[in-house]
């Protein structure tokens, strides 16, 4: 979008500073999702986004809901938690930190109403009633603007964040959106489904007839652009990613219970067998939700349904574990 300074005399002036690239998914030549797909997104990457698709609909048979006009307040405040626990548990994974997390309590006290309002829609992926992938995308006339994306990270062979998108753009589409508008950050689904970019600005307005203005603009303006000259050269070398790791540091009060502390020793022997002590668990139980990565794995590459799979502990070795399915079987070992 452009921008214009009007005045009624001419000492206003403008600089004009480039600053990051922004990712767009024009969608105005595409009338499906298959559509885009085929003219956007290579063949073998759609073959990935099939199969895990697939894998999905067959592992969890996932229910998929778009929040717009209408949400329950327990809908939404249980999808809220559940995205800012899924921020937190990725976060904390990648020992990084990402600024939405000083934002949550805002986006929260106002989306429900902007929901409602159609300003706002979010998309969730629920596996039963638990919510596994959230996007939550402003609403700007034929816009979409994605603001925050979050998955459960104990799906990641599912590649729950592309599969959401792939979900999203189709309902834009039906919904008679041109574009889809991904914002800044190098994010590696941006770039596989991206279809144009942009450059973000800072305008710097000032009066010109001002000298002491005139110099300090200037002044300015050269700063940020020599800054945001270097800010590749300071990517390559990593400075935003220390930089996050310091805010992590910093803030690690925040994702204490977030870490894993243990390892997962795995044995897919078919002849396993059950020790005659064995007890049945719930998978539901909270206290057993350090297996859900390691189960969801399990479910993934066997082709196995969530219900058909029954998991048991060893009594006589206490971080024994079994995956018993259909077709496959699984013992866990948990080392702490």
């Amino acid at each position: 979008m452009e921008t214009e300074v009007v005045s009624n005399g001419s000492d206003i002036k403008i600089k004009k500073i480039n600053t990051y690239e922004g990712s767009l998914i024009n969608l105005k030549n595409y009338d499906s999702l298959n559509s885009y797909l085929k003219q956007e997104i290579s063949s073998q990457r759609r073959s990935t986004l099939n199969r895990c698709q697939k894998r999905l609909n067959l592992c969890i048979k996932p229910e998929y809901i778009m929040y717009y006009g209408q949400i329950s307040r327990e809908d939404y405040d249980m999808v809220f938690n559940s995205y800012k626990e899924m921020l937190l548990r990725r976060l904390a994974q990648k020992e990084s930190f990402w600024e939405e997390l000083d934002y949550w309590e805002e986006r929260y006290e106002t989306t429900f109403d902007l929901i409602i309002e159609k300003k706002v829609c979010v998309f969730v992926i629920y596996n039963g009633k638990q919510p596994i992938s959230i996007y939550i995308n402003s609403v700007y006339k034929n816009t979409l603007d994605i603001d925050v994306v979050t998955y459960d990270i104990d799906y990641s062979k599912f590649k729950l964040g592309f599969l959401a998108l792939t979900k999203v753009i189709e309902w834009a589409i039906d919904n008679k959106f041109d574009l889809i508008d991904m914002s800044k950050g190098d994010f590696y689904y941006k770039e596989r489904f991206r279809n144009k970019v942009y450059t973000f600005q800072k305008h710097l307005i000032y009066d010109s007839k001002n000298i002491a203005i005139l110099i300090k603009s200037n002044y300015i303006a050269f700063k940020l652009s020599l800054f945001y000259k270097l800010l590749p050269v300071l990517k390559k070398w990593n400075i935003n990613k220390l930089y996050r790791a310091y805010i992590y540091k910093r803030k690690k009060g925040m994702f204490e219970g977030y870490s894993n502390g243990y390892s997962v020793e795995i044995d897919d022997n078919l002849e396993i067998s059950l020790p005659q002590d064995s007890e049945l668990i719930q998978f539901e139980n909270d206290k057993y939700a350090f297996l859900k990565k390691t189960f969801m794995d399990f479910l993934f590459i066997n082709f196995e349904y969530i219900n058909d799979v029954a998991i048991y502990k060893s009594q006589n070795v206490v971080e024994s574990y079994f995956f018993i399915g259909k077709n496959k079987k699984q013992k866990i070992n948990i080392k702490v």
